[in-house]
């Protein structure tokens, strides 16, 4: 099976979400990790193999309710043109009007609207993903990791995965050559940090 076109992958974790549901008080609210949290793709070049980059910059919220997941939410916000892949002249071209159009579309977004629990470290979150001014809904298969206290800090953290994909070519991102894809692979991996 051939690696999609763009692979997000953000190392750290990803919480299972819903958002729209209002206040409830089991719910504690945490921020990305930003020393932590690595959203990284992989590009499919034309079968030949796997381009490696990274979203340097970000910043995201969670509400977790662990009693019961439905009350949760996710938001986060990718800005760009933090794409970095090693190699500039790729980079521009990535951040250009072909590909994301950094210039007139600086953020993209995801917020959470449903979250369905699959098992006990299991679930489904289905959100909005906003790129290139085209919202649209994408699902997630996301694992819970783990929450507890840093042995160092003693702050709360926990820790999230997901994956999921979608047509980019829904987006707008029609730019195509011989052997590409138009499947976007995401995998999420953040980690976040109780909000004091």
């Amino acid at each position: 099976m051939r690696v999609p076109k763009f692979v997000f992958v953000a190392a750290g974790a990803l919480v299972v979400a819903a958002s729209g549901l209002g206040p409830v008080t089991a719910a504690e609210v945490y921020v990305l990790d930003q020393k932590h949290t690595y959203i990284t793709f992989i590009h499919d070049r034309m079968g030949y193999t796997n381009i490696l980059g990274r979203f340097d910059r970000y910043e995201g919220e969670i509400v977790f309710d662990e009693e019961d997941l439905a009350n949760s939410s996710v938001s986060v916000t990718i800005f760009t043109n933090s794409l970095s892949t090693g190699y500039a002249r790729r980079d521009e071209d990535l951040i250009g009007p072909n590909f994301f159009n950094a210039k007139e579309f600086p953020e993209i977004t995801f917020k959470s609207t449903k979250v369905v629990a699959t098992g006990p470290k299991t679930g489904k979150i289905t959100g909005d993903l906003t790129l290139l001014g085209v919202t649209k809904p994408v699902t997630l298969d996301v694992t819970f990791n783990k929450k507890a206290p840093s042995p160092r800090n003693k702050k709360i953290f926990i820790g999230f995965a997901a994956e999921g994909e979608f047509n980019r070519v829904d987006y707008g991102m029609t730019y195509l050559t011989n052997g590409d894809v138009q499947m976007v692979g995401l995998r999420l991996e953040v980690l976040a940090v109780l909000k004091e």
